[in-house]
């Protein structure tokens, strides 16, 4: 489910696989608790949930991030987020500073973040516990390397056939979409994932075959090393593993990464070379696989399958990167924004900017960012800096240590299912380490999920090798295909000396994690029901902004819904059904049913949300000077006493925006909010500080700076117009006719400032 949903982004998948998750693991505690004292049990060690600790850190450390703390604690902990709270948003709105503020810069989507982040510590722990059975391990790595087969065949039928309808999308963002996935780069790691678990069946069952193949031949013969041999070939899980090797190489290939390829590369190399030792040889196998996918690729480009071939996607990307003359790699908008996310990063440092608020963090430090709105940085361990600070670097560090140790026992161990195991974890870490550095596809739900549950099983499998050691209980290489495990010795369970910490303690604490999982579940529903009731708006807000009753109803459940759960992105779409109701109440005072038709449309324009600021400053005889609708005549239009009212549609919409920015202080909905409804709020100067920090925030965005000036130019603030258009010429020379056109409408627009404006003046 979380694949067919585009890697499980949408708050409802979250939501329907947190239920089904926790309901799976409920199920298993229980079994957990029934088998405590059963003869062969398996014991699991501390150590064995190392992995599923450094989870919870994390968890324990965003958390943090979200709860409100003294101000002063915050401008020492964070002062990029201080400052964010405090001078962004205190430029707008009154701050007290007695208040808490919180870390997190956007706490609501932190606490998100946090509810899935929940599910994936449950998940983690629950993985020890049953996947510590041989059987399941291997029904386990079956299982994502049969699913990320499935992402590489619909995405290789959607690029061979194009009127394949099922999952018909055909962009996805800035990145080509390939699979059940938007973007090419998220599933190139989900078909990554595939590859290792193929690597460690491959492995795991080879060895064990070819174990058995030599059991009698003569120990000459066993001192070498070991090939594969005929029995392999009726093996079915290993016949699953090769045809999955394949399917994913050939899918990896047509997906047109370049970073999913090169870290396939990266890690193939790094594990032949890490693994030179094992006892299993695969050259035979590895050219046997590549005979195949290279004779695949080349039937594909033919065109002999499919009514179209397949492209070059991967090969004409990296050619364009490395070739003579090639401006791709100077042009790359990631290498272009890293440095405003290193220097985002030290300005939040050490507490970081709050989990999911990457997008927001980075706005007022921007120098060298492209035009776009980099909603993550495309290096997740950037992100990770800048959003967790130094707790993120730290654990980071620990988990890098905890799998080189791990990897290490799994390599001195003689059992050929901790070499399958090993193999898949030591490809899986090269490939997470190179692909998330030009990506961030490992937050995805489908991606982290599976993830979790192989560096959760390997880290688990690597401890109870080293209890066999310490216990002298490691096989022999006759007997190595033996479990590694340590059972639970024969008599009365509960006189065990181990009893409460391997048993209450874990069984406890399996229970904690359910607890935070039934609240990160409460937590992922009111976000679900936000986002359908946003979806609902932007569908049907057109078709329904002049029926009064839908708006009324609307607007009472969303602000039903927003009194539990106040979430930006609902505020923000109550702002603007708000402004719609009190613009059709305030035609019905005016009688506007009663005039013409061609008068009812004029004064239907002027009380847009565009235009209703500027007749009621051309009502005012401070503020009429100057006022004009893009160098048209305003006509004056005063507010009514019954619309100023708190409880009036108007003064509503402004409440909302006001909540909305307090939330995230540094977006730019509710400031552009602020602007439209300055007839309510009536204060120039939010309105003139607030198109300044608009235009400061998205200070790299042409488009934007057009239209932040136009909003200033319309009463009469010329000098940030100037200001604000003169960057917008600077950033895109196709800027310059627009801007000239646009300031020439306006009679008496100071051109000549325009003109000799210095490049870098810029209001904050």
């Amino acid at each position: 489910m979380l694949a067919s949903d585009f890697g499980g982004i949408l708050p409802w998948t979250k939501y329907t696989s947190a239920v089904a998750l926790t309901l799976a693991c409920s199920i298993a505690l229980l079994a957990r608790s029934l088998s405590v004292g059963c003869p062969g049990e398996i014991r699991l060690p501390p150590q064995a949930f190392a992995f599923t600790g450094v989870l919870l850190v994390l968890l324990a450390a965003a958390m943090l991030q979200t709860m409100p703390l003294p101000a002063r604690l915050v401008a020492w902990l964070s002062p990029a987020s201080y400052s964010a709270f405090v001078m962004w948003a205190g430029g707008i709105l009154p701050v007290d500073l007695s208040q808490s503020l919180t870390i997190s810069i956007a706490p609501f989507d932190s606490r998100h973040a946090i509810a899935n982040l929940s599910i994936a510590v449950l998940v983690s722990f629950f993985a020890v516990w049953v996947f510590h059975h041989r059987g399941r391990t291997t029904w386990l790595l079956s299982a994502i390397a049969v699913g990320a087969c499935s992402v590489a065949l619909i995405g290789l039928v959607r690029k061979l056939f194009p009127a394949f309808h099922l999952w018909s999308f055909r962009s996805g963002g800035e990145g080509a979409p390939f699979g059940t996935f938007l973007n090419r780069n998220n599933a190139a790691l989900a078909i990554n994932l595939g590859i290792a678990s193929a690597l460690g069946l491959i492995v795991y069952r080879g060895s064990t075959l070819s174990h058995q193949g030599d059991a009698g031949e003569s120990a000459e013969r066993q001192a070498g090393r070991k090939t594969f041999r005929m029995p392999w070939l009726r093996d079915g899980v290993l016949l699953t593993a090769l045809v999955s090797l394949c399917v994913t190489l050939v899918g990896l290939i047509g997906c047109g990464s370049r970073g999913g390829l090169l870290s396939m590369l990266v890690a193939g190399v790094a594990t032949v070379a890490l693994t030179r030792g094992n006892r299993v040889r695969l050259a035979g196998v590895v050219a046997a696989i590549a005979v195949v996918v290279l004779a695949v690729v080349v039937v594909l480009r033919t065109g002999t399958i499919g009514t179209e071939t397949l492209r070059e996607d991967t090969f004409q990307q990296i050619g364009s990167t490395v070739s003579r003359g090639s401006e791709r790699l100077s042009t790359d908008t990631r290498l272009s924004h890293w440095p405003d996310g290193f220097r985002t990063a030290i300005e939040h440092f050490p507490g970081g900017s709050g989990l999911a608020s990457y997008g927001y963090a980075y706005l007022p430090w921007q120098q060298t960012s492209p035009w776009r709105h980099c909603l993550h940085a495309d290096n997740l361990w950037l992100e990770m800096f800048v959003e967790l600070g130094l707790i993120g670097l730290v654990l980071t560090a620990l988990v890098a240590v905890l799998m080189v140790q791990s990897l290490r026992r799994l390599y001195a161990s003689t059992d050929p299912l901790d070499h399958g195991i090993g193999i898949s974890g030591c490809y899986l870490c090269v490939v997470i380490a190179v692909s998330q550095t030009f990506d961030f596809g490992l937050i995805l739900p489908a991606n982290l999920f599976a993830v979790v549950m192989l560096l959760s099983v390997v880290v688990a499998r690597a401890s109870t090798v080293v209890l066999a050691a310490s216990g002298r209980e490691s096989a022999s290489s006759g007997t190595s295909g033996q479990p590694k495990l340590k059972l639970l010795p024969q008599g009365v369970w509960w006189r065990s000396p181990g009893f409460l910490r391997e048993r209450v303690f874990q069984i406890a604490g399996a229970a904690g994690l359910l607890v935070i999982a039934v609240f990160a579940i409460h937590r992922l529903r009111f976000d679900s029901w936000v986002d359908f009731a946003v979806r609902t708006a932007d569908a049907e807000f057109q078709h329904q902004r002049t029926d009064q009753q839908w708006l009324d109803r609307f607007a009472a459940e969303t602000r039903t819904l927003a009194g539990q759960h106040p979430h930006p992105d609902l505020l923000d779409v109550l702002t603007r059904i708000d402004f719609q109701r009190g613009r059709l109440l305030e035609l019905t005072l005016m009688n506007a049913g009663r005039v013409p038709q061609a008068q009812q449309a004029a004064l239907y324009a002027a009380t847009s949300r565009g235009r209703r600021r500027l007749a009621w400053r051309a009502a005012d005889p401070v503020l009429s000077m100057h006022v004009t609708d893009a160098g048209k005549p305003v006509p004056p239009m005063p507010l009514s006493p019954p619309l100023r009212l708190p409880g009036s549609p108007y003064a509503q919409a402004l409440q909302s925006a006001e909540a909305s920015l307090r939330q995230r202080p540094l977006a730019m909905p509710p400031r552009i909010d602020q602007v439209y409804l300055e007839f309510i709020h009536r204060s120039p100067e939010r309105t003139k500080a607030a198109i300044r920090q608009s235009a400061a925030l998205f200070r790299n965005t042409p488009e934007l700076q057009l239209r932040f000036g136009a909003l200033a130019a319309n009463h009469g603030d010329y000098a940030t117009a100037v200001q604000v258009w003169r960057r917008a010429a600077t950033l895109d020379d196709h800027m310059i006719p627009r801007v000239l056109g646009r300031s020439r409408r306006f009679p008496d627009f100071p051109l000549e400032d325009l003109v000799s404006a210095p490049r870098d003046a810029f209001p904050h």
